[in-house]
């Protein structure tokens, strides 16, 4: 049987994030694949894109940044609204705080000394702005996050990120039930 899975990402760093850690696992137990990037979309071209996804009976992935929002609890909500109930609930993932955090989370101590980053025991506080500050003084942005991907580690970013470790139990999870 024909097995599908959309995923609806915020932006460029969260796709390419995607295609280098997330992607192949997902590839393990779909036939297809297929991303959004809804930050840039009118609201309502990503709710037909959500009911094009319900209407084909894929299945679906929504990633967002928690941001500034006080809680889990209150983002999902926020986007419940938003998309006014096309979208499931159980599908929406929140990266704590953003993706940055996720990107840092998959460096050891090794990593972080070859890129001339301190040592992250954890990386559930890092925001966009702090990942900007880390950066060495020469580095450009989406390079540096170019070479992030190079060395990350999937199991060294579950000890680093709860979030993260809960989406990669989510995954594993519903692979299980498969």
């Amino acid at each position: 049987m024909y097995k599908r899975m959309d995923v609806l990402l915020e932006g460029p760093d969260d796709e390419r994030f995607f295609d280098a850690v997330i992607r192949a696992i997902l590839e393990k137990q779909y036939d297809y694949v297929q991303t959004w990037l809804y930050a840039g979309e009118k609201t309502e071209r990503t709710k037909n894109y959500l009911r094009s996804i319900r209407a084909m009976g894929a299945d679906s992935l929504f990633l967002k940044d928690i941001n500034r929002s006080p809680c889990v609890t209150a983002i999902k909500k926020a986007t419940e609204k938003r998309y006014k109930k096309v979208v499931d609930p159980a599908t929406v993932t929140i990266v704590i705080p953003e993706i940055e955090s996720w990107y840092l989370a998959g460096l050891d101590d090794g990593s972080c000394k070859t890129l001339g980053l301190s040592k992250l025991p954890h990386t559930d506080d890092i925001t966009k702005e702090h990942f900007e500050k880390m950066m060495p003084a020469k580095a450009v942005r989406i390079d540096f996050m170019i070479e992030i991907l190079k060395k990350f580690s999937v199991e060294t970013a579950m000890r680093k990120n709860k979030s993260f470790a809960y989406l990669m139990k989510k995954l594993r999870g519903r692979f299980e039930k498969a």
